[in-house]
């Protein structure tokens, strides 16, 4: 049986004046050789349409302010309930062994004005590097500048001993830093630099002397092997025991022994303006162009020493040329 084909049906395009198409329609019309695109006509927008729209987008930026405000203020009012209630304003949430130090006092130096590095590279020959060392002393001294007759703090020295106030923290003279001054430059443009040793802070921490003749904890410093020590030279110290001595300052060549800070700083109990005790250190006579390791550890019974883990201790290196 023969199968009569049915002749194939044209296509039928839509009019080019006609105002609108399906999408099959459209697409079919792409495609033949007939490139035919009527023009759609659109339509007009309503004015009341774009009135709609806009308070739409208002409405979304008043609600998104208004969560993210109300958010804002839920975090820093439950900040202020915390710092209130749970953190002590007038001394340490954890004290004791229950601190980061954990009782052991730490040791630091100044200047150092290089957080990532422990060098000090002196160029005498060039005197910015200096001149910037010795702004850190001086902006780091400033607040024991003349405050020995301030009435914030108390003059603990006494003849035969010493007193303490609770309330006020005893002051500490300047002038026991002795030649380490800023009259001076601190000894950096030339081979007698100094430097400024402070222990950490611990709240309600007591030193335990060494012995009974020790004033406080005491601090000495030497060089990491015997070729440092040497091209050192002369270490000496510079304290409140050196202020108070029976030598005349301008005569006394200070300390050659080792430093203290002095017990009548202690303990630290979170007063007003307190100054830490502090030790000058003046290395005389440096071997220039030699690169010279310094170490510094505190004595006292009561401070464990770890050289490995900079326990009570500190390390750092120095460079003439």
């Amino acid at each position: 049986m023969s199968v009569r084909s049915r002749p194939h049906s044209p296509v039928s395009l839509p009019s080019p004046h006609e105002a609108e198409f399906e999408p099959l329609q459209a697409f079919l019309l792409k495609n033949t050789t007939v490139y035919a695109y009527p023009r759609q006509r659109r339509r007009p927008r309503n004015r009341t349409e774009d009135v709609d729209s806009v308070k739409a987008i208002c409405q979304r930026l008043l609600y998104f302010l208004t969560f993210y405000t109300v958010l804002a203020l839920f975090f820093v009012g439950y900040l202020n309930w915390y710092m209130y209630f749970q953190v002590p304003r007038d001394h340490p949430a954890l004290t004791g062994m229950q601190s980061a130090l954990q009782m052991n006092p730490g040791l630091s130096y100044i200047p150092n004005p290089d957080l990532f590095s422990t060098l000090l590279y002196f160029r005498t020959r060039e005197p910015l590097p200096y001149y910037k060392k010795s702004d850190e002393m001086a902006a780091f001294l400033h607040a024991y500048q003349d405050n020995t007759g301030s009435t914030e703090y108390e003059d603990c020295v006494q003849e035969g001993g010493y007193k303490q106030n609770p309330e006020r923290p005893c002051t500490y003279d300047i002038n026991a830093g002795g030649p380490c001054n800023i009259m001076n430059g601190y000894g950096f443009d030339t081979a007698q630099a100094c430097f400024v040793l402070k222990m950490g802070r611990i709240y309600g921490w007591l030193p335990d002397p060494i012995d009974e003749f020790a004033t406080g904890v005491l601090v000495k410093c030497s060089g990491v092997t015997e070729d440092d020590t040497f091209n050192l030279g002369i270490i000496r110290y510079y304290d409140m025991d050196y202020k108070f001595s029976a030598i005349a300052p301008g005569k006394n060549p200070g300390k050659l022994d080792n430093g203290s800070f002095h017990s009548m700083y202690f303990p630290y109990t979170g007063q007003l303006a307190y100054l830490q005790p502090l030790v000058f250190v003046l290395f005389d006579g440096v071997k220039r162009n030699t690169f010279i390791r310094v170490r510094c550890w505190l004595i006292a019974k009561n401070i464990k020493v770890d050289f490995e883990k900079r326990e009570g201790s500190t390390e750092f290196e120095i460079i003439y040329d």
